[in-house]
Formats: C-alpha cells, sequence, structure tokens
C-alpha cells in the first residue's frame, strides 16, 4: 500500500512544482516587462528610423536620378549646340579674313616692282629712255596739248646797246613759240603752226639717245600709277653758230642760230646749257602720259654791224609742255 501512495504523492508533488515554476516564471516576466517595454520601443523606435532613413534613401536617389539624368540630357545638346555654332562662326570670319591679303597681294607687288631705292643714274636714264622712244614710235591718231613759253634776262649791255637788242630780239623770235596749241599725230608726225614737222615728244627730229655721261642727276618714284622721273643733264656749251650742243641735241633740243644771223656779224659767241631739264611722267604701259622740258641758256656775244660793235649776256629758259590724250 506504502508503494501506490508514493508513485501518487510524487505525481501530486510534481504539478505543485510545476504550479509553483509557473507562478514565478509569471512573476519575473512581469518584473522585467519595462525592459521588454523598452527593448520593444527601441526595436520599434528602431524599425521607424530605419523605415524612415529607407524611405529617405528611396526618395534621394529617385530624386538624384532625375537630376543626374537631366543633366546627362541637357549637356550634351549644348555642347553639341555651342560647338556648332560657334565653329562655323569663327571659321568663316576666318577664311574671310585671309582671303582678304590675296586680293591686295597685286597692290603689294606693285609696291614691290616700283621700288626703285637701288637704282642709279643709269637705270633710270635706261627706263626714260625706253619709254620716250616707245611714245615717239607710236604712229595712231592722237592729240597733244602743248604749250611753250620763253623767260630770258639782258645783262651787262655795251654801249653798242641798240645792235645787241636787235641781236636778242632775233633770238627771242627763234625760240618763242605761240603760248598753246593741239598738235594733231597720225603716223608719228604733227605739223606746228609755224609750219615746222615735230615727232611726237622731243627731240622732234630724232630719236632720244642721251648717253650716260650726259646725265649730271636722276631721280624715280612711284606717284600712284605713274612714274615720275626727272634728269637734268650735264652742263655743256657751244662756242659757234654752227656747234651742236651734244647732250641737248640728243635729249630735248638746242639754240640753233646757224645761218640765222644775215646783217648783223657775230664775232664772238658762247652758249652754256646749265643743266637743262626733263619731268616726265610714265603710265604703267610704258608710254609717256606727260612731259615737261625746260631748256636753260646762258649765252655771250659780242656782234658788229652797221658800224656798231656790241656785247651783251643773255640768260633765258625754254619752256615746252607735252600732255598726251591717250
Amino acid at each position: 500500500m506504502r508503494r501506490k501512495l508514493f508513485p501518487a504523492l510524487i505525481a501530486v508533488f510534481l504539478v505543485i512544482s510545476l504550479l509553483t515554476l509557473g507562478a514565478c516564471k509569471n512573476k519575473k516576466k512581469t518584473g522585467d516587462d519595462a525592459q521588454t517595454d523598452a527593448v520593444s520601443t527601441d526595436a520599434s523606435t528602431s524599425e521607424s528610423a530605419q523605415s524612415t532613413q529607407e524611405a529617405t534613401d528611396t526618395t534621394a536617389p529617385v530624386t538624384t536620378a532625375p537630376a543626374d539624368t537631366t543633366a546627362a540630357v541637357t549637356q550634351p545638346p549644348a555642347e553639341s549646340t555651342t560647338a556648332s555654332t560657334t565653329a562655323p562662326a569663327t571659321t568663316a570670319p576666318a577664311e574671310t579674313t585671309t582671303a582678304a591679303p590675296a586680293t591686295t597681294q597685286p597692290e603689294q607687288t606693285t609696291t614691290a616692282a616700283a621700288d626703285y631705292s637701288g637704282w642709279g643714274n643709269t637705270e633710270i636714264l635706261n627706263y626714260l629712255s625706253a619709254a620716250i622712244n616707245k611714245t615717239k614710235g607710236y604712229t595712231a591718231a592722237i592729240t597733244v596739248n602743248h604749250k611753250e613759253s620763253f623767260t630770258s634776262t639782258v645783262t651787262n649791255l655795251s654801249p653798242g646797246g641798240a645792235l645787241m637788242t636787235q641781236a636778242v630780239n632775233f633770238v627771242k623770235d627763234l625760240v618763242l613759240k605761240p603760248t598753246e596749241e593741239v598738235y594733231s599725230f597720225s603716223g608719228g608726225l604733227a605739223t606746228t603752226s609755224e609750219g615746222e614737222t615735230t615727232q611726237l615728244l622731243l627731240p622732234k627730229d630724232a630719236a632720244f639717245s642721251l648717253p650716260p655721261e650726259g646725265v649730271a642727276n636722276a631721280t624715280i618714284t612711284q606717284e600712284g600709277a605713274l612714274t615720275h622721273v626727272v634728269l637734268t643733264l650735264a652742263s655743256e656749251s657751244v662756242d659757234s653758230l654752227s656747234a651742236v650742243p651734244r647732250y641737248n641735241a640728243s635729249a630735248i633740243g638746242y639754240l640753233n642760230l646757224d645761218g640765222k644771223f644775215k646783217v648783223i656779224q657775230i664775232q664772238e659767241l658762247t652758249i652754256s646749257y646749265p643743266g637743262s631739264i626733263i619731268d616726265a611722267y610714265v603710265r604703267a604701259d610704258g608710254y609717256v602720259d606727260s612731259v615737261t622740258y625746260t631748256i636753260k641758256l646762258d649765252a655771250y656775244s659780242k656782234a658788229k654791224g652797221m658800224g656798231i660793235t656790241g656785247t651783251a649776256n643773255f640768260n633765258g629758259d625754254q619752256v615746252e609742255v607735252w600732255q598726251i590724250n591717250w
């Protein structure tokens, strides 16, 4: 019988123990409620924060992504537009500016060709000689405006002044021509109002053949489309009516008194040419456009006539202007 009670007691004891343990466990849970709630709150807060952060993180990429996408989309067109707009605009003016010198290149070439700084008297003489003789060889119909004047001074007139005045006036009549007239050339020749036949440009009946030693000074400059040449002849003189001044005769002309004096006898004579001048403008095609000739005279004469003897000095400039009407 005691054997039967022992298992029953054990069973009761186990039931009581389980109930006791269950009560203790409930009490323990009640004591830890605050901690559990705190943990739950922290966990909840953490979860909430994490959810907020995840929401923020999720939103940020979305916001950034459009921004990045917009930037990526906008930037290439801007660069493409700038490149396409700027490059042609910059290139076009550059090409236009580069093309300008090509237009002005002939002017630079003309200027370079017109540089006569290294030319001496001989080169200038050859240039003028070629231009004058080319013009003198022109045979088509053409006109020239011609002006001529003569200035003179008589000094050291001796007591036989009347005779010398007559001689001077005779010389003036030989060289003094009409103030202005128009020459009509045909075949390279024209007839003046005095009935003289003359070639186009001086000397009137010969080629221009001045030798280098006949040049005292020469200058040449470019003036617009024309080349300006000034040639001064070397001084020379003759001492008889039949003598011919070499330089003046080959370039301009001279005072030809041979056989002119009939009543007056020239006993002494010196005719000096102290530097006659040719002032010419030459066109680009090599023909003379205009030229002014100045023959300078300085003479001394002793003459006798009608029983009177007289002396005098005579100075003068004979000027001829030729303007060719091309």
